[in-house]
């Protein structure tokens, strides 16, 4: 293997200071996962099917709501969205939209109907139009699709890939969040296998994985060298063009550290989602679930009551993120006091998972006196079974309030008073405790059974004089 060179922005190549691989680097993977958020399953088959990575996006997340939403019996398939909520879950903006939908509905793929008062636009798809359009392409498919089937739906769909719209907001754009969330699960995957970060997909090997077409590739590796996420270099003889993710940049714009050099309308859109037909905002049940796996064999149920993630396996060896263990800690929290944790003395609640504090950790660097008073406020709505989605994310809505002012706790007080009565109880039993183990170490001294033994002779002497004068009858 030759020695490495850095291509910088795309094109200038220079030696590379220093290797990847450093011991004393402390590993940021298991703080961004957290900071990530939910993602949607974007199905790759419907790429071809479309011939658009976006309009492909925009039917994957479609297919979600058809078979998930609430009500979609009722209303016959129809569903209700915005723009700011397409937005806001596919990081399209309002342009990409409406490319995307004209190309849906070129293919009659989509329909689009304005409903209620006021009118709003509402879509639904024709199962029996889209799932013939996919038989023809998938072998030993019926024509005649059971889209309440799962094993039929995986097989038509195919598998998934996890697609984060955190990322398309840093990187840009949505081809380049598709990109940085296939390579971020790639770089997961070897650096578990303990192999180094370095991605060797080559151009029709992106076009393989997620759909990109070779302009779209070397578009969205420009926009994310630009930003600093993303570095290339020339190895092996013949030498041959690797990249790698910059974790501690990426972490860096997550957190908010690092201004973003191009920033995407999803990281201004606000945080709504859609709904089927006849409300406005959807409830917990129907919001989507954060696993923690980044490729789906199968279409999966995002919903869940539980936060635990669920396990898949495939043949192609692709990576589960194992299970962290929780903490042990009293109902109103764990004090977190590591790297890993927190640092200091804030206590973090206890349903949080050992990366979700450390990302947490991140997020509240700068929030001052204010950081117990927001955990306690995610701790009381963790409680509550408030937050559906990703604790961090909650948590990182609480800041943005608090930043801008309009921050009042509402549950946190009654979980600091809760904590603080549980303290109090804990130091009164700790101090009747210490009080014990003095008596114990008192009662085995020599000047302790000294004056036991000194106690005991006035006693026996007081009972026998009192004997005594009650035998000759003088009085005591």
């Amino acid at each position: 293997m030759g020695a490495s060179v850095v291509v910088n922005q795309l094109g200038t190549a220079s030696a590379e200071a220093s290797p990847w691989e450093q011991s004393s680097r402390a590993d940021p993977l298991p703080i961004i996962w957290p900071l990530l958020g939910r993602h949607i399953a974007f199905h790759r088959r419907l790429v071809d099917l479309t011939d658009s990575v976006k309009a492909a996006l925009l039917l994957s997340q479609s297919i979600y709501w058809t078979r998930r939403g609430r009500d979609i019996a009722r209303t016959g398939g129809w569903f209700h969205k915005t723009t700011e909520q397409w937005t806001w879950e596919t990081g399209l903006s309002v342009k990409e939209q409406r490319l995307a939908r004209d190309v849906l509905k070129n293919l009659a793929l989509i329909d689009e109907c304005r409903m209620g008062v006021p009118p709003r636009v509402h879509f639904r798809l024709p199962l029996e139009q889209l799932g013939n359009r996919l038989s023809d392409r998938t072998a030993g498919v019926p024509h005649s699709v059971n889209w309440q089937d799962t094993a039929m739906v995986a097989k038509l769909l195919g598998p998934s890939v996890a697609y984060h719209r955190t990322l398309a907001g840093i990187g840009g754009g949505v081809h380049a969040g598709l990109m940085l969330s296939r390579a971020l699960y790639r770089t997961r995957l070897q650096t578990t296998r303990k192999h180094d970060a370095w991605i060797s997909n080559s151009a029709a090997r992106w076009c393989e994985e997620i759909g990109l077409s070779r302009r779209e590739h070397e578009t969205a590796r420009h926009d994310l060298v630009h930003i600093g996420v993303w570095e290339e270099a020339l190895r092996g003889m013949p030498s041959r063009l690797v990249a790698r993710i910059s974790l501690d940049r990426l972490l860096s714009l997550l957190t908010g550290d690092a201004p973003a050099a191009t920033q995407g309308p999803c990281c201004t859109a606000p945080p709504v989602c859609g709904e089927a037909t006849g409300r406005f905002v959807q409830k917990g049940e129907i919001s989507m679930w954060e696993s923690r796996i980044q490729i789906l064999p199968f279409p999966p149920s995002q919903i869940g009551p539980f936060r635990h993630p669920t396990i898949y396996t495939k043949s192609t060896s692709e990576l589960v993120q194992p299970q962290h263990a929780r903490c042990e800690a009293h109902s109103a929290g764990t004090v977190a006091d590591g790297p890993d944790g927190g640092g200091g003395d804030l206590i973090f609640p206890s349903e949080m998972l050992s990366q979700e504090r450390a990302a947490a950790r991140q997020l509240l660097r700068d929030s001052g006196d204010q950081a117990q008073a927001l955990l306690d406020e995610l701790a009381g709505r963790l409680h509550a079974n408030a937050v559906r989605s990703s604790p961090v994310g909650y948590l990182r809505g609480l800041i943005a309030r608090a930043e801008a002012g309009t921050f009042l706790p509402e549950l946190g007080p009654r979980i600091a008073t809760e904590r603080q009565q549980t303290q109090k109880s804990a130091e009164q039993r700790h101090a009747r405790e210490a009080e014990e183990r003095r008596q114990e170490i008192e009662r085995v001294t020599p000047e302790y059974q000294a004056r036991v033994r000194s106690q005991r002779e006035k006693l026996s002497q007081l009972r026998d004089d009192m004997k005594q004068r009650l035998a000759t009858g003088r009085p005591p």
